[in-house]
């Protein structure tokens, strides 16, 4: 089934957008607010483009309105991510979005019909332990101490998981370029939003970009708008608790793309590889993932 290669896809670009994201942060773009502005650009462009190929279709004020708030919220989102990454380890950042599947499951059940069954339920409970685990200081003594990056990371989750249901209401009887298209114009408002409120830190930040800098975010862009697009083609096309599931491999690139970045280029990316921690990533993600296949059962 085609949705399932578009579904695999989303979170390996994802998971490689997320360490340029870590890189840039740390290295060349401090501050996440001029990254976020910066990826509106990506969905300007992308939306002129759709709009001048394919035209405005035909919607209602109300599902134009259901697609930018979805927009809205996706751009938003990246405020809080930003900012968690830039407290905590890559690998430590994106299993906690694995809590959008299980949000967009009940988001499912009220808005689209979708119903939760045992496996689900009990799908529900591993994730969240997965996320909980990861989001501890250590164990021990300090057991309940959790990680600021935590509440960053949860906040974007809740952010993130409304815009695949609104999308999927949508595209369900609309063309699916035209209703992307609205969805970016509304992750494009949501960006001069934040030019507005934030346009100060935004110029300051500017004149310190490089060539090479730019040429960085260009492709992080690119990567991310691919990702993007993999991950609505796999809404589209496939049942939506499924496919935002399947979402949740991101883990396993995460750790991939961790090891070898720290392992033989760690002047680009240096994640936290001690037995012990990895030992704990490598548990939290199991049972993730053992979330994931009851979902998919």
């Amino acid at each position: 089934m085609p949705w399932i290669a578009f579904a695999i896809a989303a979170p390996a670009l994802y998971a490689a957008s997320s360490f340029i994201d870590k890189f840039l942060i740390e290295k060349r773009v401090k501050d996440p607010i001029a990254l976020t502005i910066l990826g509106g650009v990506t969905l300007f462009v992308a939306s002129v483009l759709i709009f001048s190929i394919h035209g405005f279709g035909t919607y209602t004020a109300v599902e134009i309105a259901i697609l930018l708030i979805a927009g809205l919220s996706t751009a938003l989102a990246l405020v809080p991510y930003y900012k968690a990454l830039s407290l905590d380890d890559t690998s430590r950042i994106v299993p906690f979005f694995q809590i959008i599947p299980v949000i967009i499951l009940v988001l499912s059940y009220l808005f689209l019909g979708e119903r939760l069954n045992v496996s689900q339920t009990l799908a529900f409970i591993l994730i969240l332990l997965g996320a909980f685990t990861l989001s501890v200081q250590k164990f021990g003594a300090h057991l309940f101490k959790i990680r600021k990056s935590f509440w960053w990371a949860m906040f974007a989750s809740i952010l993130y998981a409304f815009p695949p249901v609104l999308f999927k209401f949508i595209v369900v009887n609309a063309s699916f370029w035209d209703t992307a298209a609205y969805e970016f114009v509304g992750g494009m408002i949501g960006t001069l939003i934040l030019l507005v409120a934030y346009r100060k830190r935004f110029t300051t930040q500017l004149p310190l970009l490089s060539v090479k800098t730019w040429f960085v975010v260009i492709v992080n862009e690119g990567v991310y708008f691919g990702a993007q697009l993999c991950n609505l083609f796999a809404i589209a096309l496939g049942p939506i608790a499924l496919a935002s599931a399947i979402i949740s491999l991101n883990p396993f690139f995460v750790l991939v793309f961790g090891l070898i970045l720290s392992i033989w280029f760690p002047a680009i990316v240096k994640e936290d590889i001690s037995k012990s921690t990895l030992r704990t990533k490598i548990v939290a993600i199991a049972l993730i993932l053992l979330g994931v296949w009851l979902i998919n059962r």
